[in-house]
């Protein structure tokens, strides 16, 4: 699948006449939206029309009884009606409408109901009441009126029959992150990655729950992609920390409460390092847009792997780096493959929509893992993920009974013995209660089995040739991100300039790179940023935009070429100086129009400290302008320019007669006007 770019919306924008009527229509079609949905269109959530729905469990055994909490708002109306639960037939959370069809049973909850304002009940029924099987069943609770439905809330329950088939293999994959909370100078701007490290009050998304959850379950195991910047941040705030808000200014040491508790959290998670039920994975630096990993001509997925290890391992105490890696968003291009591999990724895991993009033998459609390879040769084992699954447990609106449906499914089917579950988004929205009831539910159940993604790369290791991946992708979209895009282009040549130019081990160098992955965030590059988070990472591109035009600045040419010559062909001599404290390599580019270098009008130098110069001969037909400059990445650092001027034999006549005229002038004024 090919994303393009967002089309010039410049030029389709109306005019301010015709724009009122398509506004009306639009406010006409957002009133008809929320003002309800018919019965039967929406797909299982929480949520829907003033009614939720939960299940006193997450999973049930043959001959159990399930009891649903009914909660109902009426919104201040006053309703009336039969209140009925249907049972529809097993179905994929994943499904835009798993209630089609009609009901494998429906039960009567209240007849002659009535509701004003809010209400809460229970019901129980028996699984046979519900003709429910083994399977994920879809259920839904509606009060209707006269053949209407008035309000509807939906539930799953999964039902499995523990001895019917082969134990199900279950991989848990958690990507943890934070936004960045520095400004370039390294001063914080934000506390809220504190708050996740305070034991009290927890937040929701806090992140000691990680080593709680290894210590209290030791028989699930869980594979984590941290993300480095998140761990280095907290490095950061644990050594004591500048805190810069509207506020004010505030000074924090090591010994303050808010860096006592950002140790804390960063030894939570070294403590889970040498767990044997937990698995890390390695990461880019920041979990970057895939656009920009991926982007044609840049380098930067490389560097975001490489340095992502360093910090991993150094933050974490591993020994060394992650045999896995994590592509964020659980895709990868035919691009980006190559990064995770050339930096020590033997496996990944993907989502199941990128199985479309591996051009693989029939027989393989249903695998679970492929040797994927890129047009260079650069491989990787790939383990697919189960979206419907995926999304109920990781998804931005988590639903724990919908991914118990999903695994009830997968078992029954007596299928692939392998389902592996992985974040399509970083920090799911599961809170750390239904992370607990999720995990103490595995923790009960015998015919499902954890693994980690590495012990699943090795049993279920791909039997066939590997497959080529074919799958390109284009620039980030949405207005807002793409007019940070924009920015980010014109700072990454300053930045790739320079990184071309210095040694990798240059101080700066370092530092400079992690501004430009920081600035690569996908906290501001998706298409869903908002305006406020993009103010926030722009200072970053103006600092990498300022830093090397500063150092750069200290570089200058002068370009000389002879006065008056007989012909075209000459010799250019190039003054080059260089201000810096570093050798700079470059290129010596010499250009013009109807001009050629017998030589070569480019040379790749290494400028040490101090002045040198280069002679370059050239060849023209006539007068014509010479440029110079020093070049790195494509980046013109700084230019001269002169112009060559022949002069032909007549030429040398006239100008010999002139100045054998202006000498004689001369001397008949001092020897003879003079004298009298």
């Amino acid at each position: 699948m090919i994303y393009r770019l967002l089309h010039d919306r410049t030029r389709l924008l109306p005019a301010p006449r015709a724009l009122a009527p398509a506004a009306l229509t639009l406010i006409l079609f957002i009133t008809i939206f929320l003002s309800g949905q018919p019965e039967g269109s929406s797909s299982a959530r929480a949520d829907d029309t003033g009614i939720s729905v939960a299940t006193s469990q997450y999973l049930y055994h043959p001959g159990d009884k399930v009891t649903f909490d009914i909660s109902l708002d009426s919104g201040g109306q006053k309703l009336s009606g039969d209140l009925l639960l249907s049972v529809y037939a097993p179905a994929s959370p994943a499904e835009t409408n798993p209630f089609h069809g009609q009901p494998r049973a429906q039960l009567s909850v209240r007849k002659n109901y009535s509701l004003t304002g809010k209400d809460r009940l229970e019901f129980t029924a028996s699984l046979k009441d519900l003709k429910a099987g083994a399977g994920g069943y879809p259920v839904r609770v509606s009060l209707v009126h006269g053949g209407k439905e008035q309000l509807g809330g939906t539930a799953w329950v999964a039902v499995i029959d523990p001895g019917a088939h082969d134990p199900l293999d279950l991989v848990l994959v958690w990507a943890v992150t934070a936004p960045p909370e520095r400004d370039p100078r390294g001063e914080f701007t934000g506390t809220s990655l504190i708050g996740r490290c305070q034991a009290t009050p927890r937040t929701t998304d806090t992140l000691l729950q990680e080593r709680d959850i290894q210590q209290k379950f030791p028989g699930i195991k869980t594979t984590y992609a941290i993300e480095p910047a998140l761990l280095e941040q907290l490095g950061a705030l644990a050594s004591g920390f500048t805190l810069n808000t509207s506020d004010g200014v505030k000074q924090y040491g090591a010994d303050s409460p808010q860096a006592v508790a950002a140790a804390g959290c960063l030894d939570s998670l070294k403590q889970m390092s040498g767990a044997a039920n937990v698995e890390f994975l390695s990461a880019p630096y920041t979990y970057t847009d895939l656009a920009l990993l991926a982007k044609e001509g840049w380098a930067d997925g490389d560097g975001q792997y490489r340095i992502g290890n360093d910090v991993l391992q150094n933050q974490l105490g591993l020994a060394q780096a992650p045999a896995g890696a994590y592509a964020p968003g659980n895709d990868v291009t035919t691009d980006s493959l190559r990064y995770l591999a050339v930096t020590g990724g033997q496996y990944t895991v993907l989502s199941g929509a990128a199985r479309m993009a591996v051009k693989s033998p029939p027989e393989l459609a249903g695998a679970q893992t492929f040797r994927l390879r890129d047009i260079s040769g650069e491989r990787i084992t790939a383990l697919f993920a189960a979206d419907d699954a995926s999304a109920a447990l990781l998804g931005e609106k988590a639903d724990p009974a919908a991914f118990f449906a999903s695994l009830a499914n997968a078992y029954d089917s007596g299928g692939s013995r392998l389902e592996i579950v992985s974040s399509p988004a970083p920090d799911p929205g599961l809170t750390e209660q239904q992370r607990n009831q999720v995990y103490d539910t595995l923790s009960r159940e015998s015919w499902i089995r954890t693994l980690t993604l590495g012990e699943a790369a090795q049993k279920y290791r791909p039997s066939a040739e590997p497959a080529t991946l074919y799958r390109y992708i284009d620039a980030v979209s949405g207005y807002i991100s793409q007019t940070y895009f924009q920015k980010l282009q014109e700072a990454h040549g300053y930045y790739e300039g320079y990184r071309l130019a210095v040694s990798a081990d240059e101080p700066g160098m370092m530092s400079l790179s992690r501004k430009m992955f920081t600035a690569e965030s996908g906290y501001w590059t998706r298409p869903d940023a908002t305006p406020g988070a993009v103010n926030r990472g722009l200072p970053y591109l103006q600092d990498i935009t300022d830093f090397t035009q500063t150092e750069f600045s200290r570089l200058s040419i002068a370009l000389h070429l002879p006065l008056l010559q007989g012909s075209a062909t000459g010799e250019a001599t190039m003054d080059v100086n260089n201000d810096d404290s570093y050798p700079v390599t470059a290129d010596i580019v010499l250009e013009g129009d109807n001009v050629n270098f017998p030589g070569g009008g480019i040379q790749h130098v290494t400028l040490q400290p101090g002045r040198a110069q280069f002679k370059v001969a050239y060849r023209g037909s006539g007068w014509t302008r010479l440029k110079a400059s020093i070049q790195s990445g494509g980046q013109v650092i700084v230019d001269d320019s002169a112009t060559i001027h022949p002069i032909s034999g007549r030429a040398w006549i006239v100008i010999i007669v002139a100045l054998a005229a202006l000498v004689s002038g001369a001397a008949y004024m001092l020897l003879v006007v003079r004298r009298r």
